[in-house]
């Protein structure tokens, strides 16, 4: 009664010693892994952020690149400096146009203006419904008053002025649906040097916005553009954007002081405060080019804001995720635990070895069997079989291998493979092998080509051989099965030159042949039947057989090869009868026709050998 009582007592101590290290292990693992992990999701964020800032400016970049580009080409256009030099209204014409030329292949410009040195528009074109609109003379205006105007007729030569980016304004009011604009202006001079006001280019910047907000993959939500006051330009908030437009004086800034007085330090960087992460970047609109010629170079801001609710998500799903992989851990470890303190406690030793030793020896036994059964595969297949390591080196053939290359069944293991091949052909193999076990496959060797053995007395025969890689103990190996091929290719050749005959026997046969389908169309001619009939050689090929017949007979003739088709047998035809053929002229000559036929592919064939009557001599009738 005490032995049953003690037998079924959980043996707690023995569970205990043997579940709280491993328990312990497990909730520091987990909490390193946590850790680990957390710090490793925040720096994929970070990167993520900083990828997503990189690809924003250079999207920006490219967008202006363009239009810079185009300004300085814009100045040195023919028609352009004509129209500057004379002054002249035919010149001003031909600028009118290069501009119209330039808006109609060039969708991103709003508008193209010359404005001269006293602040009149002199030409100006207008990108009106997707067409350029040269503007007449009498609604040119004067823009002697615009900020653009006066700020650019400060610079030299060469240099180049870019306005604030902003919003469209027409008559005074901003231009609905908002209208992203950015000019660009450069003074302009005559062949003399004298100032003749300046170019300008007016940029729809919705072109490079909406590439720049392309360009934010998954991160539309939290990267925004600002200009160099804090003014929103681009952000997932559209309430926010263009606040300097309508006497908005919000700008993040006013939103993030700490944030923004650390943006505005340096021209790149990070920050984090209790809002969150920022990582920003600074463009300069002019920095693809010499900014050396730029009279004042305006800046913006690329900006990511990775929230500090969004970094606490990431905390949050980790920890979740860790604590129920543990948990789940440490249930099946206790349940594990728990069975191995029981099975330890109710079992001696030597049972437990017993068992082993009894399992060892059955597997030794399974694997010996299978080993067995292996090499007699091996030994009894009467293909060519042989193992390949990844060095090139034989491991194994079996005896019909051997038998196939003149080798005993001990001599080829150990020797490298190419002792099998044409001495020609073997370096060029080394190559291949090695290049075939970089990514090896099971598939035929060398496909398409001819392939040769060669045996040890030096001899040379023809072989299939088909490959299959292998890896046995993280070692690489390749299975060869090799066939000899020589009595197939000595058929084969026994068939080509069976057909070589027969194609000869046709062309040299004095007498005309020809095969015709069970259609009664003509597949087969040869020489002497085309030269008979005057046709060309292949010219009566799938034509009926009533073409060789004359026309009162063709009706008739018809019937009567469907009834030999029908009982075909190896006789003269129309014995008893004058037959006559019928030349492709329309002309006809006594003929004599012997009839064969045979079947092919379940088909039935005639086939006719025709004598021309009318060249044999008379004395032969």
């Amino acid at each position: 009664m005490e032995n049953a009582t003690s037998n079924n007592t959980f043996p707690f101590r023995l569970f205990s010693l043997l579940f709280t290290p491993i328990a312990l292990l497990i909730l520091a693992g987990a909490w390193y892994v946590g850790k680990e992990r957390i710090n490793s999701d925040l720096e994929i964020a970070r990167s993520n952020e900083i990828a997503t800032v990189v690809m924003g400016v250079r999207r920006l970049d490219d967008g202006l690149h363009a239009p810079l580009h185009q300004l300085r080409t814009l100045v040195r256009e023919n028609a352009v400096r004509q129209a500057i030099d004379t002054g002249g209204q035919d010149t001003a014409r031909g600028m009118a146009t290069a501009f119209a030329s330039l808006l109609a292949f060039n969708a991103m410009y709003d508008k193209a203006r010359w404005i001269d040195q006293n602040g009149m528009e002199r030409v100006r074109v207008n990108e009106v419904a997707g067409r350029p609109e040269i503007v007449p003379v009498d609604k040119l205006q004067d823009q002697s008053g615009s900020y653009y105007f006066t700020d650019a007729m400060r610079l030299q030569p060469g240099q180049i002025f870019i306005s604030p980016l902003d919003l469209n304004v027409e008559r005074g009011q901003v231009e609905i649906p908002h209208k992203p604009m950015l000019r660009l202006a450069t003074p302009l001079e005559d062949g003399n040097g004298k100032a003749r006001g300046i170019l300008v280019l007016d940029v729809a910047a919705r072109y490079f916005l909406d590439a720049f907000t392309d360009s934010l993959i998954g991160a539309r939500g939290r990267a925004i553009l600002l200009n160099s006051a804090g003014y929103w330009l681009v952000s997932p908030n559209p309430e926010d954007t263009w606040g300097f437009m309508f006497q908005n004086g919000r700008t993040l800034g006013s939103d993030y002081p700490q944030a923004w007085k650390a943006i505005t330090r340096i021209p790149s960087g990070q920050f984090e405060d209790a809002s969150g992460l920022w990582i920003w970047s600074t463009v300069y609109p002019l920095k693809v080019t010499d900014t050396r010629a730029i009279a004042e170079i305006p800046r913006w801001l690329v900006v990511s804001h990775l929230p500090g609710s969004e970094q606490e998500a990431i905390h949050n799903g980790v920890w979740r995720a860790i604590g129920l992989n543990t948990l789940i851990l440490l249930t099946l470890f206790g349940i594990l635990t728990a069975w191995l303190a029981r099975a330890l406690s109710g079992r001696t030793r030597a049972k437990v070895e017993a068992v082993k030793a009894h399992a060892e020896a059955a597997a030794a036994n399974r694997l010996a069997e299978v080993s067995n059964r292996f090499r007699l595969v091996v030994e009894a297949n009467v293909n060519g079989l042989l193992v390949v390591d990844k060095a090139g080196r034989i491991v194994l053939a079996n005896p019909a291998l051997a038998r196939m290359f003149g080798y005993g069944p001990e001599e080829l293991p150990g020797q490298a493979l190419e002792v099998l091949l044409p001495e020609a052909v073997r370096c060029l193999h080394r190559e291949q092998f090695s290049n075939y076990m970089e990514a090896p496959v099971a598939r035929p060797m060398g496909y398409g080509l001819d392939l040769n053995g060669r045996r040890k007395d030096g001899s040379v025969f023809p072989v299939e051989i088909s490959l299959s890689p292998f890896t046995e103990k993280g070692e690489g190996y390749v299975d060869a099965f090799v066939s000899d091929i020589s009595e197939r290719k000595r058929i084969e050749a026994l068939h080509r030159q069976s057909e070589e005959r027969l194609r000869r026997l046709m062309r040299t046969n004095p007498h005309g042949l020809l095969v015709v389908d069970d259609e009664g169309r003509i597949q087969m001619t040869n020489p002497a039947l085309d030269t008979m009939f005057d046709y060309a050689a292949g010219e009566l090929l799938d034509q009926p057989l009533e073409t060789l017949v004359p026309l009162v007979s063709r009706a008739n003739h018809a019937q009567l090869r469907a009834g030999y088709l029908a009982h075909p047998a190896t006789r003269t035809m129309g014995e008893g009868f004058d037959l006559h053929g019928c030349r492709k002229d329309g002309g006809t000559f006594p003929v004599e026709v012997s009839l064969a036929s045979f079947d092919e592919d379940g088909r039935t064939f005639a086939q006719a050998t025709v004598v021309d009557v009318s060249r044999r001599p008379a004395d032969g009738r």
